[in-house]
């Protein structure tokens, strides 16, 4: 059902993506292991992925071959994130899924004139790939990814000028994610933030200090009209 604008305090809704519209762990985590794998190292499990999902290809690949024992400096962990740029972008959505309820939800408040962005510390055309791939791409206005910018998540500032670029208003503006860091992040642009209770975070989403915690990707759009948009 179409929302009442006259009502509805946001005009932009910034989604993070893995872990709050995809679970994309499985294919993530296969990436990584083939690299590991050229390197000799055996793989991590999926419970260990999943534990490294959120931070972005860099972090997660450095955090990989820590985990087996390898210690890469600037110039091998770069050649590394290629590596995994270049298997992840061979199967990207082999395994991933689109939450239940995200596809409706999101054509509900594009239709009823909101406009949608994903800001993730996946790189920029991996995550327009896979919105493509899964059919979510409609709906998105646009997307920051960890590369887009100087600053990624959670500095405010991967939001702010992903909003900026939009010729959003940011007092009209939230952030949706999983992670203490969308929270952190859109906390620190001035906007309400919103945690869903699935994803990849370890720290329970009550406890992620949002202003809104949902069960349901279908419930976002009641939670946010709960809440109050930012001071200008």
């Amino acid at each position: 059902m179409p929302l009442d604008l006259a009502t509805f305090p946001f005009r932009t809704i910034v989604f993070d993506l893995d872990g709050t519209l995809i679970d994309s762990a499985r294919d993530v985590g296969e990436a990584v292991n083939r690299v590991l794998a050229e390197h000799g190292l055996a793989p991590l499990d999926e419970a260990t992925m999943r534990s490294l999902m959120g931070e972005g290809g860099r972090v997660r690949t450095r955090k990989a071959f820590a985990l087996r024992g390898v210690m890469l400096d600037d110039a091998a962990l770069s050649a590394r994130v290629d590596d995994f740029v270049r298997h992840y972008a061979e199967r990207p959505v082999i395994h991933t899924r689109v939450y239940e309820g995200v596809a409706e939800t999101l054509a509900a408040l594009v239709a009823s004139g909101v406009r949608l962005a994903v800001c993730t510390n996946k790189y920029e055309a991996s995550a327009r790939d896979v919105l493509r791939r899964l059919g979510l791409m409609d709906h998105i206005s646009d997307v920051a990814g960890a590369d887009t910018f100087d600053v990624r998540k959670p500095d405010p500032g991967h939001i702010l000028n992903l909003l900026a670029r939009m010729g959003a208003d940011r007092a009209q503006a939230a952030m949706v994610g999983d992670s203490i860091h969308d929270v952190h992040a859109g906390q620190r642009a001035g906007l309400p933030t919103v945690a869903v209770s699935w994803g990849y975070t370890e720290t329970p989403a009550h406890r992620l200090g949002a202003d809104a915690v949902v069960e349901r990707f279908a419930d976002i759009p009641a939670a946010l009209a709960r809440l109050r948009p930012p001071r200008p």
